[in-house]
């Protein structure tokens, strides 16, 4: 027999390989021994007695593969089974699933959601061949400008000169006006140099697109169009290559058709036209900083690379060109252009929705602890009738998966509605930078998360299961089941406070510095004011003269309208992110050294600008209709920060200066002086201004302002007036200053919205995590209640019992939340304005809030513990 012994030991061994054959290892030794056995009865030897014994099983590789075929069914039949019991378990306990569904269905949606938007930003490929060899360069004005736009000069340099490059294009953002004859609509536009398009590897759709021979001064009339405007314009009409189409009153042949999605920097651009650079011309002589560069770095060529040999040009540029004085080149890869002003936004949404994720699994965890608890017996029965500790904690473990998955489908639907809304309030520029795409990448992702998710939580209960003896359950009294895992339960109450307090803290003071934002005075009234742009076609209007003839009509007549208090028009709106700067000369005062010189924003109004839009006059007056002539005088408004900065102790009026925006840059006497208007955003400092009457710097792209009772209604008779001077000419960007104004801190108000839904969510989940553990601490302690209530202790002792221990987990939680948020609330500070990252107030005021929730949630076991009869008490064992 020890033989026998010996044998069993070895095929032992060797089904233990695969853990299903273990589970019928014990059956197959049974088997085996049983058939040795009796063939030793019989008269055989052992070695005969076990050669027969395996024949009869069909020889070792027979009974092996038998085996495995057994244990391949029998895993299939126990998952399914596992599965069955689950799902019947959750249909038994409505109100369990419908609290651990939603905890799920919000913290991996949310997941999902910022997901979705963080992978098409920051992760998924770039739509371009080899997109990591993509780069912007960008002039940098030492620590000033690191990303300040391109002079074209210095572009044809860059390209002549460098050898990391094989390709180096051009870009300018534009918008212009498309008319087919049936209607005319102002659109998005690039402006590109003929090696835009290969440098980006793209493949037209329909028909070619240019070549270098038509990238010349003067070149042929060609456009390439999106898509989209093929489709939603033209009708996908198959002879849409050769057609012909005005784009600002100018006939343009259409030579081709992008494929769907194509984009660059901005997805809303819908047609493509050649720039034309003249290498001839002396570029950083006649003019300014106006476009963009973006190149494709040679295979094997790396960013620090580029950007030393970028560097050095720029040194020889610097040394060779007064323009060129004290700036240099910045070198970026195309991906960290498109986010770098949104990338802290979204790495601290993805480590919201982490917190988020992480409370709603401690929940569901706990939720899962409390019904273990009381399934302790269950689970003893089920092991006395055989079943093994690895089974049960499997049986478990399909559970948690199981409510996972159901959970991670109701994210999955939440997140595709919520990915919409995200991008509906997403600032423009983090909208137009990228499409967000909602797609099996992510529906994958989705599924991953929700599998992960439910191992995570689901463990809980299986460490409890695995620590604990089953068997003593059978004789422990319900009490005693309901106090096991007690203290892992309360641990998991104390993290989910600690993680919704950083969330409620990080969204205090993104909430703090939005309230702050929204005091700024931006130096002007945006209320009650309507803004449209209106932007005259050069081939209608070649003539100065006739630009000015059409804003003046344009406002003489929008003043007559009903309700029309004020009518104006800018060149440049403020908050609108764009604006027109150069440098300036004072009269008196001696040359700026090269790299040195005075900058100022550059704006031309029409007479009331200020007046309409209430920007004070701190001394001098305002343009009138006599200063509005092209032979008048040239005259000046400057603002506050242009008079202290550049003429401190003088007095500006009666001043003479001079700005770079033409050939004779001629010199002109400053008139008034205004207060400062916030530039860009309501966060950055105002920028010196000069303000030119529109005669003397006449733009044929001006932006309407007018001020009426009810701004909102006058769009359509606003439209119907400039149809009226050119039935041609339609309007583009209506919106109200206010509108305008809002959308500068889009981005923190993005940001803030998000957190703050967050933390609601951690707090309401937060809140069932302590009502339960208190819940079940009522019940594990209902003896102990009665007694003193015998006793005669009073309602409000108990609740004061009760409430008490919900107390000392939220300080628990709290202190280890007020660690975690110090820690990490620096990482926020380019988010915030005006407000400190370790503001006190917000650190006050967090904890106070969650103790409010946490101490309600507390307060209705506690209410229900002090009702209960001393006698109902006593008998509950």
């Amino acid at each position: 027999m020890k033989k026998v012994r010996a044998l069993m030991v070895r095929l032992g061994g060797w089904f233990s390989r695969n853990k299903h054959e273990r589970d019928l290892r014990e059956e197959f030794e049974s088997h085996l021994a049983l058939h040795i056995d009796d063939n030793i009865r019989a008269g055989m030897t052992m070695e005969q007695a076990r050669r027969e014994a395996l024949l009869k099983f069909g020889g070792m590789e027979a009974a092996k593969e038998s085996m495995r075929e057994r244990a391949r069914f029998l895993w299939l039949e126990t998952t399914w089974q596992d599965l069955r019991y689950a799902l019947r378990g959750l249909r038994l306990n409505p109100g369990f699933t419908a609290t651990a569904l939603l905890s799920l269905g919000l913290g991996i949606g949310a997941s999902v959601a910022i997901f979705t938007v963080a992978d098409n930003l920051l992760l998924r490929p770039l739509p371009y061949p080899e997109p990591s060899q993509l780069v912007m360069v960008w002039e940098n004005k030492l620590k000033d400008h690191p990303r300040n736009v391109v002079s074209p000069g210095n572009y044809l340099q860059w390209k002549s000169q460098n050898t990391v490059f094989s390709h180096l294009a051009g870009v300018v953002d534009w918008k212009g006006l498309l008319n087919d004859g049936r209607r005319s609509e102002e659109l998005d536009m690039q402006l590109i140099t003929g090696e835009f398009f290969p440098m980006l590897g793209v493949q037209p759709y329909r028909g070619r697109l240019f070549t270098a021979a038509e990238d010349v001064p003067h070149g042929p009339d060609v456009i390439v169009i999106s898509y989209r405007l093929w489709q939603n314009w033209f009708g996908g009409d198959e002879g849409i290559v050769g057609r012909t189409i005005q784009v600002n009153a100018k006939a343009q042949t259409i030579i081709g058709v992008l494929p769907p999605g194509f984009y660059f920097r901005d997805r809303s651009s819908d047609v493509w036209l050649l720039l034309g650079l003249d290498p001839a011309k002396d570029y950083l002589r006649t003019e300014g900083r106006w476009m963009l560069a973006a190149g494709r770095m040679k295979p094997g060529v790396t960013l620090a690379q580029a950007q030393a040999q970028m560097k050095t040009i720029a040194q020889r540029l610097d040394a060779a060109y007064d323009f060129d004085r004290g700036w240099t080149v910045n070198v970026e890869s195309l991906r960290d252009s498109l986010v770098f002003d949104v990338r802290t936004s979204l790495m601290m949404l993805l480590g919201a929705v982490v917190l988020l994720l992480g409370v709603a699994c401690a929940n569901v965890a706990n939720l899962l602890l409390a019904r273990y608890t009381a399934r302790r017996r269950e689970m003893a029965v089920r092991g006395a009738l055989g079943a093994a500790r690895g089974r049960l904690i499997r049986q478990l473990l399909t559970e948690s998966v199981t409510l996972s998955l159901a959970g991670g489908v109701l994210g999955v639907a939440l997140a595709r509605w919520a990915v919409g809304g995200l991008v509906a309030l997403a600032p423009k520029d983090l909208a137009h930078s990228a499409q967000i795409v909602f797609d099996t990448r992510i529906v994958f992702f989705a599924v991953a998360l929700s599998v992960v998710t439910g191992i995570v939580f689901g463990l809980a209960p299986a460490v409890v299961a695995a620590r604990h003896d089953l068997t003593m359950a059978l004789r422990e009294n319900s009490a005693s089941n309901i106090a096991s895992g007690a203290r892992l339960r309360a641990g998991l109450v104390v993290g989910e406070i600690a993680a919704s307090l950083i969330l409620v803290a990080g969204a205090g003071l993104l909430f703090r510095s939005l309230v702050g934002l929204q005091a700024v005075d931006p130096g002007l009234d945006p209320s009650e004011v309507l803004t449209f742009r209106v932007s005259l076609p050069h081939g209608s209007y070649p003539k100065d003269s006739q630009a000015l003839d059409f804003f003046n009509r344009a406002a003489e007549q929008l003043g007559r309208l009903p309700g029309v208090r004020s009518v104006s028009a800018v060149s440049y709106l403020p908050f609108n992110g764009q604006a027109a700067g150069t440098k300036i000369e004072i009269a008196g005062h001696p040359p700026a050294q090269p790299g040195a010189e005075l900058i100022a924003i550059i704006r031309t109004v029409l007479p009331g600008y200020f007046g309409t839009m209430r920007i004070p006059f701190k001394s001098g007056r305002d343009f009138t209709a006599a200063d509005n002539l092209q032979n008048a005088p040239f005259r000046f408004i400057v603002n506050e920060s242009f008079a202290k900065q550049y003429m401190a102790g003088e007095e500006p009026s009666g001043k003479r200066i001079s700005a770079w925006m033409s050939d004779d840059n001629p010199f002109g006497e400053i008139i008034g002086v205004v207060g400062d208007v916030k530039e860009g955003s309501l966060d950055k400092d105002p920028t010196p201004t000069i303000y030119y009457v529109h005669a003397h710097l006449a733009y044929s792209a001006m932006v309407m302002v007018v001020r009426a009772d009810n701004p909102q209604a006058l769009a359509e008779p606003a439209r119907k007036i400039i149809h009226s001077i050119d039935p041609q000419q339609p309007i583009a960007e209506v919106r109200t200053m206010e509108q305008v104004v809002v959308a500068t801190f889009a981005r923190q108000r993005f940001s803030a919205l998000l957190l703050a839904g967050f933390s609601l969510a951690s707090l309401l989940l937060a809140a069932v995590g302590v009502y339960g553990v208190l819940a079940y601490s009522v019940v594990q302690r209902t003896r102990e209640i009665g007694v003193r209530v015998a006793l005669g202790a009073e309602p409000s002792n108990i609740v004061g019992l009760i409430v008490g221990h919900g107390a000392r987990l939220v300080a628990a939680g709290s202190v280890a939340g007020l660690g975690g948020s110090l820690a990490l609330s620096g990482l926020m500070k380019s988010l915030l304005f005006g407000i400190a990252p370790h503001d006190p107030l917000t650190f006050v005021l967090a904890p106070v809030l969650l103790l409010m929730v946490a101490l309600i949630a507390a307060y209705l076991p506690a209410r229900r513990a002090a009702h209960l009869s001393p006698t109902d008490a006593l008998r509950s064992e």
